[in-house]
């Protein structure tokens, strides 16, 4: 080792000197405090023998000035004494000695404090090699969680309408990233698409999965996917991408303000809540369906509950962190005292409120070992629009050209597959006139589920004008669409430029919608339609048509539909 010695008394520094040489140490030696401080900071010694009594500045002093020149290197100080009582020893130690070494020297005694002094120089360097190769990686880690929750925060909160006015909620995850994915967004005809999801564990390897998770929902959503079509590709992505053990409990939620109904799907998450007007429970759904990421889906497994939704009815929606939240006993939440906020002693719409003061009293400071999620849906601000306006999907707008588009969708098609999504997303692709999309798929809704429902499966909207028929008429729905053995709904849609007639240039554009069903059509000269004042379930599709379209004409036995779009190009 290179040694400093600093001591006023030459004798005492010649004998040192040689007996530190002769065992193979490299010796600088300093006169007085000032002086050590001095060569210590241009010589950088390993270990510093230190005189207490010296001019200038004493030994206490220019220990405490070594140390902190030192900062983390650890430099050992052994302090050179003739005397050995209590308080002498403890101020070498409070001036930062590790050591002390009494006057006549012991050439034996002196090498063994030097070697132990070694070791632990030798110990202390080591930590902190290991300290700064963890720091490092600690940086990169954090590096990496930074670049992580950016992402996560990109991908999960793109496009969510959870600031929606007619949803209330509240998330707290147990680590950094959320094991709970609550996502909310818009479909073209302005259906309120909700998910609550309950991934295996959390945090991190939770997180992962709720990712593309969130993509497929989003996308899917925007494109005009139905609830049991997201429910079928988020399976079959988690199936594909993720390990065995990892699967997703949720609950799916469409509210569709204009048939004013809820479709919901909970594969198994606990029991979604829905209470009347006195905030009591009138209905409990309970979890029919496996968890997302189990096995591949049936068409059973895909099916969606259907509710008749009034304004009255708030739904609420939790994961199991909720109820399975411990005090500092280790009792849990549990699910008796959740319900015991809706025995209508609470104002319905305090009961989100009344619920998280609960839990939070409940826990106290215990430790959180859980996600937890709280999701309330008032069905009376349902059609309200979000802050900002209803959301618009980002469309490439080409000028007007002539083009001209065919399908054809047989029995066995129609029983799988919703051709929507697949009509409107071609039609998009083609012209995407900006900001016409929702009034698009409006249209083109109405005329396929006219075409279906009462073209092929023959059933009577009337049915739907009480909560009982309206259920009903769901069920006959599913019913006849499995039974469906033949049958087609041919759609055509030819598309010509508008021109302006003082220059010539293409103003817009104009989209000619032709329907035809093998059904047996229908006395259209009888059906009243109209949108004003119709708070029910039905009757309003063709009213609704007439308002979007410049034109609308039946043919032959009413099984044929011919409207005209126009738009104006941007």
């Amino acid at each position: 080792m290179k040694i400093l010695i600093v001591d006023d008394d030459r004798i005492n520094s010649t004998i040192l000197n040689r007996l530190l040489a002769r065992d193979g140490h490299s010796v600088v030696i300093a006169s007085d405090g000032v002086a050590g401080v001095e060569v210590f900071h241009r010589e950088q010694p390993d270990l510093v023998l230190m005189d207490i009594r010296m001019p200038r500045m004493n030994g206490y002093e220019a220990a405490r000035e070594i140390k902190r020149l030192a900062a983390n290197r650890f430099v050992p100080i052994i302090f050179l004494t003739a005397v050995t009582d209590e308080d002498s020893l403890v101020q070498c130690i409070d001036a930062g000695g590790d050591d002390f070494l009494t006057k006549p020297f012991n050439r034996t005694i002196l090498q063994a404090k030097i070697d132990a002094m070694e070791r632990i120089r030798r110990l202390h360097g080591e930590l902190r090699r290991q300290k700064e190769t963890v720091e490092r990686h600690q940086g990169q880690l954090q590096q990496e969680m930074e670049i992580g929750q950016h992402l996560f925060a990109k991908i999960v909160s793109a496009g969510n309408l959870l600031d929606a006015p007619c949803l209330k909620r509240w998330t707290s995850p147990m680590s950094v990233f959320n094991g709970d994915l609550l996502v909310a967004a818009y479909n073209p005809a302005g259906g309120l698409h909700i998910m609550l999801g309950d991934f295996t564990g959390h945090g991190l390897s939770a997180a992962v999965g709720a990712m593309p998770l969130a993509e497929i929902f989003y996308e899917m959503t925007a494109q005009g996917f139905s609830l049991s079509e997201l429910v079928e590709a988020m399976n079959a992505k988690l199936i594909a991408v993720m390990p065995t053990r990892m699967f997703c409990a949720a609950c799916l939620i469409e509210v569709d303000y204009r048939q004013q109904s809820l479709l919901v799907w909970n594969g198994g998450l606990p029991d979604v809540l829905v209470t009347d007007k006195t905030g009591r429970v009138v209905r409990r759904l309970a979890s029919n369906r496996l968890p997302l990421g189990v096995v591949a889906l049936t068409r059973e497994d895909r099916k969606m509950e259907i509710l008749e939704m009034k304004s009255e009815h708030r739904v609420f929606l939790y994961s199991d962190g909720l109820i399975e939240a411990p005090d500092s006993e280790g009792v849990m939440f549990g699910m008796d005292r959740l319900m015991s906020h809706f025995g209508g002693d609470v104002q319905p719409d305090k009961i989100f409120d009344v619920i998280l003061h609960s839990l939070k009293a409940f826990r106290g400071d215990t430790e959180q070992c859980d996600d937890i999620s709280l999701l309330e849906i008032d069905c009376s601000r349902a059609g309200e629009e979000p802050p900002g306006g209803m959301p618009r999907r980002s469309e490439k707008s080409l000028p007007p050209a002539p083009w001209e588009m065919s399908f054809a969708f047989h029995a066995g098609t129609l029983k799988n597959v919703d051709p929507l999504p697949t009509v409107i997303n071609a039609v998009m692709s083609i012209q995407a006139p900006t900001g016409h999309r929702e009034r698009l798929y409006t249209i083109l809704a109405e005329l396929l589920s006219n075409a279906l429902d009462h073209g092929l499966l023959g059933l009577d909207t009337e049915m739907k004008k009480t909560p009982s028929g309206f259920i009903e008429y769901y069920n006959q729905r599913e019913a006849r669409l499995n039974a469906m053995e033949s049958g087609f709904i041919k759609l055509t849609l030819v598309h010509e430029p508008v021109v302006n007639e003082a220059d010539g240039r293409r103003i817009g554009g104009a989209i000619r919608i032709r329907l035809q069903d093998s059904g047996p059509g229908f006395d259209y000269t009888r059906v009243q339609s109209y949108l004003e004042g119709n708070a029910g379930h039905g009757g309003r599709g063709i009213a609704l048509i007439r308002s979007l379209c410049s034109e609308l004409v039946y043919h032959g036995a009413g099984n044929q539909a011919e409207v005209v779009y126009q738009w104006t190009y941007q």
